[in-house]
């Protein structure tokens, strides 16, 4: 039985505005799912995902962002004001966004040092290779983050990942 008054419990959240959206799953599938970034060998297809598509409801929860925590939801709400002028500009990101996001996530969850690897401009322009380094495609799947190792894992934001550092340290793409 929910408790409706516990924080962000479903009875709570399913009362979020929202707005519907098809979003792409991994499909289960009995090889591990695999993504070459660049080109893969001779004769590996580029990936060996299989994608099933879920209408879901995506919730607006900034009614309820004083309610919600990292320890205990798993997530946070920020709010937080930039500098930058210009985000298609990658040395005015890397120069004052990645210090900005660096404290936001310092100050929200403890940690000694935030480490952010990089980032992707996404934006589909017509007739050019979706590899292409400058111009990668808008994402058509949710997103994974990376462990130290360089294995991909779900769970990002966690309260206990950030505070081991395992999380994506901000760099979900």
């Amino acid at each position: 039985m929910l408790k409706k008054d516990s924080p962000m419990n479903a009875y709570r959240f399913a009362y979020l505005p929202h707005v519907e959206a098809t979003l792409n799953y991994l499909a289960p599938t009995a090889e591990r799912p695999r993504n070459y970034t660049f080109d893969p060998p001779p004769g590996v297809p580029r990936s060996n995902f299989v994608r099933e598509q879920h209408t879901v409801a995506v919730r607006d929860a900034r009614p309820v962002v004083d309610d919600v925590s990292l320890d205990h939801e798993g997530f946070a709400l920020l709010r937080g004001a930039s500098a930058v002028h210009d985000f298609w500009d990658e040395d005015e990101v890397r120069r004052i966004y990645y210090p900005e996001v660096q404290r936001v996530i310092a100050e929200a969850t403890g940690a000694d040092k935030v480490f952010i690897f990089d980032h992707t401009l996404r934006r589909r322009l017509q007739g050019a290779a979706d590899r292409a380094r400058a111009r990668r495609a808008s994402r058509r799947r949710g997103c994974m983050s990376i462990t130290p190792s360089g294995r991909a894992r779900s769970g990002c934001g966690t309260s206990s990942a950030m505070r081991r550092r395992r999380c994506c340290r901000g760099a979900c793409r």
